[in-house]
């Protein structure tokens, strides 16, 4: 198995993975203070931010129509990815989303050909049961296992709320998308 595969291999896993874990760090507060300039397509001139400032507390808390604890930081440097998880205070709700973009990523990855583009290629491909594609946001979207996967320039978002069959999910990711489509725009 090549270095192209195990990452990809690794960035789904992660992606399954991500709703929880032992290992989150509370640091919201510090994660608001980074920016990374992308490079490629349109979003050349846009500034990302890591994931607790595209998708806030307080935006979170909206989505879900409750109050939610402090987001959880985490990150996959293996594949560049950054996290940030909010749990409703009072129920099972939760809203998550991960970034990768290739400021983010190491460069022997990079070298090796893997992008946020192809891994976001490669997902879209493995995820073809019961996908829903979207138009109109980014450069591509769609819903699947794992939530909403929104390509944008050279960043990969997912945006996860469980079962997007469920509870109003599908409308909550898309309106997430949409606030942070917005903010990448600005």
């Amino acid at each position: 198995m090549g270095i192209q595969h195990l990452c990809l291999l690794a960035s789904v896993l992660i992606l399954f993975a991500g709703c929880g874990g032992e290992e989150k760090s509370s640091e919201a507060g510090r994660d608001t203070q980074t920016e990374v300039r992308t490079t490629g397509g349109n979003a050349s001139e846009l500034k990302l931010k890591k994931p607790c400032t595209l998708l806030t507390r307080t935006e979170a808390a909206g989505l879900l129509g409750e109050a939610v604890n402090e987001g959880n930081y985490d990150e996959q440097k293996a594949v560049g990815m950054k996290k940030c998880f909010y749990e409703a205070a009072d129920s099972d709700k939760f809203l998550q989303i991960t970034v990768q973009q290739p400021g983010f990523m190491p460069q022997h990855v990079l070298a090796a050909g893997q992008s946020p583009k192809t891994i976001f290629a490669e997902t879209r491909k493995m995820l073809t049961d019961g996908r829903i594609d979207l138009a109109g946001m980014g450069d591509a979207a769609f819903i699947g296992t794992g939530g909403l996967h929104l390509l944008t320039g050279d960043c990969y978002i997912t945006i996860g709320a469980g079962n997007p069959d469920r509870d109003g999910n599908r409308e909550k990711l898309e309106a997430a998308a949409r606030l942070v489509l917005d903010k990448l725009q600005r």
